[in-house]
């Protein structure tokens, strides 16, 4: 902690609130540090793995893969809890899967070992806990659901449930996407609802996937299969809240049929359903990021549509940011730093929001000329090479 005066009264020098995967990456890389002492406050009361795989998974991108090998999380994710997939193939519902209308990304094309990894949320979750306990920095306190906040130039107070205040330099809210901290702190948020869920489970596939994701958009949302490293797929099936009602109750071999049928059966029948899970939509961005002595991440602060597998990676970029922007801080939470951090972050968050979203509103049409310009779009970009490895780069973060 530092050691200037007052060091004494604090909780920590740096509070975070959201047990999740970016929390724990920030606290992390700022306990890695050794100059701030770290508090995290997870409102659960505990952790544990679920059995099997966890139906929630991401597509790591090459730099959200060096911000965990930098923090010490990488190898036990590596040691068979990460999936590398190494080419994309994706088209669109409104003509036939022709090779002229689909668009084949192929790692080997930008010299790459990969197009990134699937991991399940879950064992994300797992591996930066253990390399959390691995710092002295840093203490993680469940059952830690902040009911006040309070900013002032000096510092920042959190009280929870307990009615024990604890103050710091800096409050970071990591609590998602709902995030209650962000309220207290005043920040306004702009939103949209997509009238969306994302259906997400695992299944098996009569032909193998070949370490590839298929994506294929249609009218009523895209739909997507990962590969799983025991040959099965994770399915993220983004689709209208009407849709989404009847396939989320549906029987396993009239979902299983439904998807099959919305893959174009492009690796076979399917079959061997897990349980499914329904996450709402919805396009968010926080006016401001940080505030006096409060700092937003992740989901707190932007959530974008899955359809590019984004959002996680996103996040993480935000944790690497703040604790690159505070590290060698003697206060934390001093407004040049966060501010640096929010222009840091921001414009990149905007560009991929307004990106993505773009895409949704594009490929959700069904009517007039729109259909055919996609299908003519994406054999254009999927013939031009530069182009290409441009979008490549720009997925992995190496551009």
């Amino acid at each position: 902690m530092s050691a200037s005066a007052g060091a004494r009264d604090l909780a920590a020098d740096v509070i975070i609130v959201g047990g999740g995967p970016v929390g724990l990456l920030l606290g992390v890389l700022l306990a890695q540090h050794g100059r701030h002492d770290v508090l995290l406050l997870d409102a659960r009361s505990g952790f544990a793995l679920p059995q099997g795989i966890d139906p929630r998974v991401y597509a790591l991108s090459r730099v959200s893969q060096h911000l965990l090998q930098c923090c010490g999380a990488w190898p036990a994710l590596a040691d068979g809890h990460a999936w590398a997939y190494r080419r994309m193939h994706v088209w669109d519902a409104a003509r036939p899967r022709l090779p002229d209308g689909e668009l084949v990304f192929d790692a080997a094309d930008i010299g790459e070992p990969d197009l990134g990894h699937i991991v399940e949320n879950a064992r994300l979750e797992m591996a930066l806990r253990e390399a959390a306990a691995r710092c002295s920095g840093f203490r993680l306190q469940t059952h830690g659901r902040v009911q006040s906040l309070q900013l002032d130039a000096t510092g920042a107070t959190v009280t929870c449930a307990d009615g024990l205040p604890l103050r710091a330099r800096l409050v970071v809210a990591a609590d998602g996407a709902g995030s209650s901290l962000r309220g207290l702190a005043g920040i306004e948020v702009l939103s949209r609802d997509y009238r969306q869920h994302a259906l997400v489970t695992h299944v098996q596939t009569e032909l193998p996937h070949r370490d590839t994701a298929w994506q294929r958009f249609l009218p009523t949302g895209p739909v997507a299969l990962l590969p799983l490293g025991d040959g099965r797929c994770s399915v993220v099936w983004s689709m209208d809240d009407s849709l989404a009602e009847r396939l989320g109750e549906a029987e396993d071999t009239l979902f299983a049929a439904a998807l099959t049928g919305a893959t174009e059966g492009v690796l076979g029948s399917i079959g061997a359903v897990e349980p499914r899970r329904m996450l709402k939509l919805r396009l968010l961005h926080a006016k401001r990021y940080v505030a006096r002595r409060f700092a937003l991440v992740g989901d707190a602060a932007h959530v974008v549509h899955p359809l590019a597998g984004q959002g996680a990676n996103l996040g993480l970029r935000d944790a690497g940011a703040l604790a690159s922007a505070l590290a060698d801080a003697e206060d934390p939470g001093e407004q040049r730093l966060l501010r640096r951090y929010e222009r840091a972050r921001k414009a990149d968050n905007v560009t991929m929001l307004a990106a993505l979203d773009g895409l949704q509103r594009l490929f959700g049409s069904s009517t007039g000329p729109l259909p055919m310009m996609r299908m003519l779009g994406l054999g254009l970009v999927n013939r031009s090479a530069p182009v290409k490895r441009a979008l490549m780069h720009r997925a992995l973060g190496t551009g």
